[in-house]
């Protein structure tokens, strides 16, 4: 096999691998709901509770978040790929990968976890920031990646226009989430603008793995 083949096989390897996030998390985060503490609530509650201390299960949930940051790895250096290197290249790497990392982060320290992990960080806050940033930097990357790759072939303006769709159905939901506007909602808010960044992690790893 030549280097090119060699090449497109890892590319498309790769490609499959960020596609398979979606589906995989859905599935974990399903189980880890219906195994989940009693009285627990889809609708008022975030997917993080299902692994606050005291919990049944809750490495359910943290292999959901540990696997989906490990999967979406596979988009950052296709992305650097498509939009030809330089500083355009590495910033969606940097983005992609730190939005994986934050999967990872949620994992290993839980919501509502009061132990130390650097002075004056507790566990908690851990996890919020990593909530945060990984959320920051989907958010990012669907905003600038069709900006990074409009030269590019493959990619076409339908892509492009569900891509700014994909941001936009995120803002919505995220900022009444994030400003708690409807307490009582935020499990809901979550798990829509968690469908949303997944549908587009899911169309961009597709499309990578087409133009491989």
């Amino acid at each position: 096999m030549s280097g090119a083949e060699n090449d497109k096989t890892l590319r498309r390897r790769l490609a499959l691998l960020a596609a398979l996030a979606p589906p995989y998390y859905t599935a974990v985060a399903t189980l880890a709901t219906l195994f989940g503490p009693r009285g627990y609530s889809s609708t008022e509650q975030t997917m993080s509770q299902l692994a606050a201390p005291g919990t049944p299960r809750p490495w359910l949930i943290n292999a959901g978040f540990a696997g989906y940051g490990l999967l979406v790895q596979g988009m950052g250096p296709l992305l650097h790929r498509e939009a030809g290197g330089g500083r355009r290249g590495r910033l969606l790497w940097a983005l992609a990968a730190l939005y994986g990392m934050g999967g990872l982060v949620a994992a290993k320290y839980p919501t509502r976890g009061s132990k130390r992990v650097l002075p004056g960080v507790s566990e908690d806050a851990a996890h919020d920031l990593a909530g945060t940033t990984s959320f920051a930097c989907i958010l990012a990357l669907s905003a600038l990646t069709p900006r990074c790759l409009a030269e590019r072939r493959g990619w076409p303006r339908r892509w492009r226009c569900f891509s700014y769709a994909m941001f936009a159905a995120t803002s919505a939901l995220a900022l009444p989430f994030h400003l708690r506007m409807w307490p009582g909602k935020r499990g809901l808010l979550q798990r829509g603008f968690f469908a949303t960044t997944m549908a587009w992690v899911l169309a961009t790893a597709l499309r990578l793995r087409r133009v491989a």
